[in-house]
């Protein structure tokens, strides 16, 4: 009886000990929780936005303000460090700037152990990477025939492009041999953000643009483009200025392509280069030319 008696006893004790400490621990949890969501210690207190060249800065930050002044379940304020909506912040601004390629945004704490990071509280640090422009994309309207040569004559719309074949802001047609223009028919509407070609076509066109200015003619006139038309995946055409295209095709090396045409035009062509309409590199290892 004695033995049973102190079982029981035992038993209660464990029992109030573990209501004791469950109920501590709990509190604590609550305590823990309401100090981290709703304490201004861990509020986002400053945001800071490294320099951009087209972006407005302005508007990147009042998009970050509002994803900091929503509350979940209107209550719950999500400018907490603990419950910033990173990941929300990045997806509006990438949506908001198609010429924004990419965004990092980093938590800033604060020191404990310095009174000046502690009064100004967590911060955000946002760097935005903008997509580089190498040259002009432009629309060439489905509806005229491929007999019309000038390229201003059949374009629809024209955006910038990146070196990802990724268009991203609206642009007017420049012409000169500064500028690298680019041309192909499309017949459905164009979005920004939307992959135009392949980075491997537009690597071949910027080395054509950089290495076919240095081939001269047999009185000394060097080539320049006047526009690239992507035909199809392995029909590139550029116009010069002297009238007349090059076919070429981008799944055969650069090289190899220039070097049968400088050949062509130095010991076949020679001075009657004024008078050609074409000359064809696309075949590996042929040239045909009128």
């Amino acid at each position: 009886m004695k033995k049973r008696s102190f079982q029981k006893r035992f038993r209660k004790r464990i029992t109030l000990k573990t209501i004791i400490f469950g109920g501590l621990f709990f509190c604590l949890s609550i305590a823990s929780g309401y100090f981290l969501i709703f304490s201004p210690f861990l509020w986002v207190q400053r945001i800071e936005i490294e320099e951009t060249r087209n972006v407005p800065v302005l508007e990147i930050e009042e998009i970050t303000k509002a994803n900091l002044e929503g509350k979940l379940w209107s209550l719950i304020p999500q400018k907490s460090l603990i419950l910033l909506p990173i990941d929300k912040i990045r997806q509006d601004i990438l949506d908001r700037f198609p010429e924004i390629r990419a965004v990092t945004i980093e938590k800033k704490k604060p020191n404990p152990f310095s009174l000046d990071q502690i009064s100004s509280g967590v911060g955000l640090y946002i760097k935005v990477e903008e997509r580089e422009s190498i040259g002009i994309w432009c629309q060439l309207n489905s509806t005229t025939t491929d007999q019309i040569v000038s390229f201003e004559d059949r374009v629809n719309k024209c955006f910038y492009i990146d070196q990802q074949g990724i268009i991203f802001r609206e642009s007017p047609l420049v012409s000169g041999n500064l500028v690298v223009n680019i041309y192909s028919q499309i017949k459905d509407s164009v979005d920004l953000r939307e992959k135009i070609t392949s980075e491997e076509v537009i690597d071949f066109i910027l080395l054509v643009n950089k290495r076919l200015s240095r081939i001269e003619t047999v009185d000394g006139n060097r080539l320049n483009i006047v526009g690239f038309e992507i035909v199809s995946i392995e029909n590139l055409r550029i116009t010069t200025s002297f009238g007349w295209q090059i076919y070429f095709n981008p799944s055969f090396s650069v090289d190899s392509q220039l070097n049968a045409l400088e050949m062509v035009l130095l010991q076949d062509i020679k001075e009657n280069y004024s008078v050609l309409e074409y000359i064809d590199l696309s075949i590996e290892g042929r040239v045909y030319y009128k």
